[in-house]
């Protein structure tokens, strides 16, 4: 609560650069009226301008406001591409979990009362603004005018202007995301969207933004020798372990992303609201993670993640889909005689994934026409086909190759469990309670419990789907590691940041048939561990000898210090608690479990160190994947 002044203050500073360089532009707009001696009608369309202004700043607002409830963050780069979704279904999605009608009425009446309100305040002014009696008096006055909402809108007088850099006033950066307006979080997202989104020509623009002055700088943080491209590629690219096989003696691999498939519900699991259906009995023949931490925060941004192995995102759009990076997932199984094959619910079409993966090593990309086309009886929602026939499908793939004695690399995209939260086909009746979740369970009782049904239905239609691997000739073959992608948005209200981790946590589960599984106990379960270990993971157990890109660890291999896990790159999470943002750490220590505290400290000087070689590895490879990107559009 004591910062809440100095928020305000600070807040309010922006909020007056933001008018200010609205009435320039109205005033620029206006200014030819104004010369011609125009001036009732200057003063009108001035009125008028800025009524608009006012509405766009309320509108922007309001739409962040529910942004950052199912985001739980202020507008970011993100938000463009839901450009980029498949629009009729977003507009559904919209119009049935958001109050469409009521924000429509509120911006009428709120035009109504703008539109009366801001007519007679200019006329008030008009009447006590000194307006000069002759042409030399009002230009000087004008040019005032002018001078001081110029200084207005550097949002300081005597010192330097206001600059992104004035954002960070607190050391706790939760506290400093509350500062800015819509209107100026929307113009950073923007900003930073062109300069690292969408790659640029400086391939060291994401180093510099982790801190690093030089590329020798990063490399000599990471423990690298030096810049040079040998130790960097070597560092990048680690070959896994162990002896070569022969293919024919390689198992399967399938790597699933779970649509929403967060850990918090689990934790509301009981034999009244069962959230894991027939996935509860494969739990004990693989492992689960305790502590899996979701890289990113979209389907789309984990999808580039997890494949490739990038920090930039959006990477493989627009002119960049047909694009190729040797990071690809796909191409280490390639490399090693596999067929490979992505396998989406929805259509490919979608953020053009089906060019742009079939540009990675995908020798397939099948989607919901596909799938269809096997099972003509198959229906979805806007988003996509129902996961069940999506299990089905990747099922006969796996025994098609099998029987013909070839070995699938296959990857998983699930889309039922999306808002709006539609479950019209048949599926296994579970036991469902909404007061299982709690107090912090949100009001709409309804909402929830589509909620909770499309949760259970994915978690039950995956375990149907390991079931059938198991209990089948193919399951001693097949290695399955499979993760949500992001939590779910609309459950719980949290009371952030001291539920970040319920935020950034995810399901994951792991298994390895006997004849796969290296000597040893197995994964650490309760280490954190994140989407980017899972490639890794995959290559080291069925590809040993193979090269892959270094996006994390072995999670067979325990680590020695409670292994780490990075959420968005800027959530750092360590036994000690949870270090963020990454270029500059503040330290919120455990409180329990599934909590941290709320107020950020300096860490110490091996946490800072442990922070700063994972800066310095994630800027590595930026650099590299920005320098793949230049150099294919020479």
């Amino acid at each position: 609560m004591e910062l809440l002044l100095p928020v305000l203050l600070q807040g309010l500073r922006y909020d007056l650069v933001a008018g200010a360089v609205a009435a320039l532009l109205l005033g620029l707009l206006v200014m030819p009226l104004w010369l011609r001696r125009r001036h009732a009608r200057a003063a009108w369309l001035a009125q008028w301008l800025a009524v608009g202004v006012l509405l766009l700043f309320l509108l922007l607002s309001a739409c962040e406001y529910f942004y950052y409830g199912f985001y739980k963050t202020r507008f970011d780069p993100v938000m463009f591409g839901l450009f980029e979704d498949d629009t009729g279904a977003v507009l559904v999605t919209i119009w049935q979990d958001y109050p469409v009608l009521r924000g429509v009425l509120g911006l009428v009446l709120a035009a109504a009362l703008l539109g009366w309100a801001v007519p007679r305040a200019g006329r008030w002014l008009s009447a006590r603004w000194p307006a000069g009696s002759g042409t030399g008096t009002r230009i000087v006055l004008v040019v005032v005018q002018c001078l001081l909402l110029l200084l207005l809108a550097r949002g300081s007088v005597g010192t330097f202007p206001l600059v992104r850099r004035d954002v960070t006033f607190s050391p706790d950066p939760f506290v400093n995301a509350s500062v800015l307006n819509a209107p100026l979080t929307l113009y950073r997202a923007l900003r930073i969207r062109a300069r690292e989104t969408r790659v640029g020509d400086d391939p060291l623009v994401g180093l510099h933004r982790l801190g690093f002055a030089t590329l020798d700088e990063a490399a000599v943080v990471a423990g690298l020798p030096s810049a040079e491209p040998g130790p960097v590629r070597a560092a990048l690219f680690p070959v896994a372990p162990g002896q070569p096989r022969p293919l024919a003696q390689s198992p399967h691999v399938v790597l699933g992303l779970l649509e929403s498939f967060g850990q918090d519900l689990l934790h509301a699991d009981t034999p009244g609201n069962d959230m894991l259906g027939r996935l509860r009995g494969e739990l004990a023949h693989g492992y689960r993670f305790d502590n899996f931490i979701a890289g990113q925060n979209g389907t789309h941004q984990e999808l580039e993640n997890l494949l490739l192995g990038t920090p930039i995102t959006p990477l493989t759009g627009g002119r960049n889909a047909r694009m190729t990076f040797d990071t690809s997932a796909a191409l280490p199984f390639r490399r090693a005689g596999y067929r490979t094959a992505f396998v989406y619910g929805g259509g490919s079409d979608w953020r053009q994934i089906g060019t742009a993966l079939s540009h990675q090593g995908f020798d397939h990309v099948y989607d919901a026409r596909d799938i269809r086309t096997r099972f003509p009886e198959a229906h979805g929602t806007d988003w996509g086909i129902y996961d069940a026939y999506l299990f089905r499908f990747a099922g006969e793939l796996l025994a098609q190759a099998d029987a013909r004695g070839e070995r699938l690399f296959l990857v998983l995209l699930t889309t039922t469990n999306h808002p709006p939260f539609e479950l019209d086909t048949p599926h296994r009746t579970l036991p469902l309670d909404p007061a299982a979740l709690g107090p912090r369970a949100t009001d709409d009782r309804d909402e929830l419990r589509r909620i909770l049904a499309t949760y259970q239905y994915q978690a039950d239609e995956f375990g149907a789907f390991l079931q059938v691997l198991r209990q089948g000739e193919l399951g001693e073959r097949t290695l399955v590691a499979a993760a949500g992608d992001h939590n779910l948005r609309t459950h719980y209200r949290y009371d952030l940041p001291a539920e970040q981790p319920d935020v950034d946590r995810v399901f994951a589960y792991l298994r390895v048939p006997p004849a796969f599984a290296p000597p040893g106990p197995g994964p650490d379960v309760h280490a954190f561990a994140g989407h980017g270990d899972l490639v890794p993971t995959l290559v080291s157990l069925a590809l040993p000898g193979e090269r892959y890109f270094a996006t994390g660890r072995n999670l067979w291999q325990a680590p020695a210090d409670g292994g780490q896990a990075l959420s968005q790159f800027k959530h750092l999470y360590l036994r000690e608690g949870m270090l963020t943002p990454l270029e500059a750490p503040q330290l919120h220590g455990w409180q329990d479990a599934r909590r941290v505290q709320a107020q950020g400290h300096v860490p110490d000087a091996a946490a800072l160190v442990q922070a700063r070689r994972i800066a310095a590895n994630v800027a590595l490879r930026d650099w590299y994947i920005r320098g793949q990107v230049l150099a294919q559009r020479r």
